[in-house]
């Protein structure tokens, strides 16, 4: 029983790199980039643009500025517009190439918006300067650049998280030695391996085709694809799948699925398809900009052409009007309603245990209708543990000698699951000494211990009722059998364990009106859950994306909880996921969260509180809206000078931000009853 424990999940030895993925590909990715090094001179040059900008204006207003055309006034214009021409360099070419590549698609999106606000408040500046009439603006072109560059940034890591752990786990599971037709193996990738191959694995290795055993035989570990809690045994004509791993016996792989359709491609694909879709925050947000965008651009237009043929007023004064409507509609306000809500949420979340991804977490957690668990490493605990011991006549006389005899032979074992339960339960005992120890690749171990026989393992073989390499699969109840000298001493049950605060949880799920379902690729699962949860068991991967797929085509959202690779897919194509701390990379990778908890009643409380932020939010895109269009009619008026408008976007921001972290803040919001919770909230 060879060792089982990496990254968390419950897989047989092997290094921290094969398991956790830190090969070339995720090493480029951490060297990172030089983008948080451009914003950083970029927000340096808009603060000292500010400053100079701020001065500047102020002397204007009191008459005291360098007269037009002078040495000092063409020094301090031409440093704050080679201070957002460097801005320009650093950061502009992205939102220039999205506004283009969306318009070329006959698409308005949020770069559009930002866009048209940096022009605005570049051609108002420059006019100024031009002309020596009115105050400038540079730094708000700066201030725009950085903000858009630092949220697609954040959005970005998200995805490029996900595609390098689906790189990483790939090429886990990418290599397989193939045997030729005169027995000599070779290394190759999973990729050039087809059908009617031999491959061949050996203890410890991944597993990297789906097909079937043609020799040999041993335990696999195949929890995170299949959920099935304990290692299995595999003999002849088994079949199974890559993305497992062979725990303590080599074997002989006929291959029968083709590279790109076994079912840990599936997998991937999902995953890296779901990593594309824009959660319903984005969605939304793209919504409003759509009709907002065309809005805005529309009444500056009829501003500088009401101003310019209707009245008195120079060219220039016209110009200033419309690009007034632009700054005071800058899409700031907007763009801080959802994030300063989302992330103020985050910090509370976090001290639950919800370390999150990305603000997608608090939609998904908000908007939820539906839970769905997977079980195994989820509900349960990741390793199976020893629930009871049912002692023979002929061992209850000697039940130290036989507990001591155990855990001798399982440290010998090395550090596979179902030997590391054992241990936990007989404890420390007196060191035994153990002679012509064996382990017998998918059946158990034996060895003489004070001159006596003892097998630990499957029935048949721990009694002798089968040839040692003939034993078949599991013991359905679990049992596992401890014989002296070929009688039974004592037969272990070994089962999942649920992780505390299920009972709680599942009461006030069902308070918040909330649908529970458990997902679960073991075929067996156990009793002990809530009476009122749907329960699902056999299914394979894409059997859990089906399920979540369909659900969601009803117009349910669904929150999915799990930890294996096999919910990997599911996770990443639900509203909301959130992967436990001990879950495969993949999957801490898919979801939007990462609980590090073990109680689960703290769900309930992270749902209501994402629901309260989801309100509040909603009046604050609604508050920004109404904000701006205010602020774009007094500027079309003629009331706002430029940098009023300016201003007042600031002030709109602000204002958006105090509001937002209130969302989070406010206890007697946390105080409202169940019951307004309850309702499904609106997608």
């Amino acid at each position: 029983m060879a060792g089982m424990s990496c990254c968390g999940e419950q897989t047989p030895v092997r290094t921290a790199d094969a398991c956790c993925g830190a090969g070339p590909a995720q090493a480029g990715v951490r060297g990172g980039d030089s983008t948080w090094f451009r914003v950083a001179i970029s927000l340096a040059l808009a603060g000292q643009g500010m400053v100079f900008g701020l001065g500047y204006n102020n002397a204007l207003r009191a008459g005291e500025a360098p007269f037009y055309g002078s040495t000092a006034y063409w020094s301090i214009h031409g440093a704050l517009f080679l201070s957002v021409a460097v801005v320009g360099l650093l950061l502009g070419a992205p939102l220039a190439r999205n506004t283009w590549r969306a318009l070329r698609a006959g698409r308005i999106t949020v770069e559009s918006l930002f866009v048209l606000s940096a022009l605005g408040a570049l051609a108002g500046s420059t006019v100024s300067s031009l002309t020596g009439e009115g105050a400038v603006y540079y730094e708000v072109v700066a201030v725009v650049l950085c903000v858009y560059t630092v949220g697609k940034r954040v959005g970005d890591r998200g995805r490029t998280e996900v595609e390098r752990a689906a790189l990483d786990a790939s090429e886990t599971f990418d290599r397989a030695r193939v045997v030729s037709a005169g027995g000599v193996a070779r290394m190759v990738r999973a990729a050039q391996v087809v059908p009617g191959d031999i491959v061949e694995v050996r203890p410890g290795e991944a597993i990297a085709v789906d097909g079937i055993v043609t020799g040999g035989r041993g335990y696999v570990e195949e929890t995170s694809i299949t959920g099935e809690p304990r290692p299995l045994a595999k003999g002849l004509d088994d079949s199974v799948l890559a993305g497992s791993w062979a725990v303590d016996g080599a074997m002989t792989i006929e291959v029968k699925v083709p590279y790109g359709q076994r079912v840990f491609d599936g997998i991937l694909a999902s995953v890296r398809s779901a990593a594309a879709v824009p959660s319903a925050l984005e969605a939304q947000a793209q919504r409003l900009v759509a009709w907002f965008v065309p809005f805005v651009a529309a009444i500056a237009a009829l501003t500088f052409l009401g101003w310019h043929f209707l009245s008195a007023e120079p060219w220039w004064r016209a110009l200033f009007n419309a690009m007034a409507v632009l700054l005071v509609a800058c899409p700031c306000a907007l763009g801080l309603a959802a994030p300063i809500a989302v992330w103020t949420g985050l910090q509370r979340l976090l001290r639950q245990g919800y370390v999150a991804r990305s603000g997608r977490l608090m939609d998904g957690l908000g908007a939820a209708d539906t839970v769905v668990f997977d079980k195994t490493g989820t509900l349960s605990e990741a390793r199976p543990v020893v629930a009871d011991a049912a002692w023979a006549p002929a061992g209850a006389a000697d039940r130290e000698w036989v507990l001591s005899a155990v855990a001798a032979l399982e440290e010998r074992a090395g550090k596979h699951p179902v030997a590391r339960s054992l241990l936990v339960y007989v404890g420390p005992r007196e060191a035994l000494a153990v002679e012509n120890f064996r382990l017998v690749p998918g059946a158990g171990v034996e060895g003489y211990v004070e001159g006596r026989r003892v097998r630990v393992g499957e029935r048949m073989f721990s009694l002798g009722t089968s040839r040692p390499g003939s034993v078949h699969p599991v013991d359905p109840g679990g049992a596992v059998v401890v014989s002296v000298d070929g009688v039974e001493a004592v037969s272990f049950v070994v089962a999942e364990c649920f992780r505390a605060g299920l009972a709680e949880a599942g009461e006030r799920l069902r308070g918040l009106g909330l649908r529970v379902s458990v997902l679960t690729g073991d075929p067996r699962p156990p009793a002990g859950l809530p009476d009122d949860w749907e329960v699902r068991s056999g299914l394979l991967p894409e059997a859990k994306v089906r399920f979540v797929d369909e659900a969601q085509a009803r117009g349910r959202r669904i929150l999915y909880v799990g930890d294996g690779i096999n919910d990997a897919g599911a996770m990443a194509r639900a509203s909301g996921s959130i992967a436990m701390g001990s879950a495969a990379s993949l999957t801490r990778a898919s979801a939007d969260a990462v609980f590090l908890g073990d109680d689960f009643s703290s769900l309930p409380d992270a749902i209501a509180l994402a629901r309260r932020v989801r309100i509040r939010l909603r009046g604050n895109l609604l508050f920004a809206v109404q904000y701006n269009v205010i602020g774009m009619a007094l500027a079309a008026a003629g009331i706002l000078h430029p940098v009023v408008a300016a201003l007042l976007m600031v002030g709109s921001s602000a204002l958006v931000s105090v509001r937002a972290a209130r969302s989070v803040r406010d206890e007697s919001t946390a105080e409202r009853s169940v019951s307004s919770l309850s309702a499904a909230p609106a997608a």
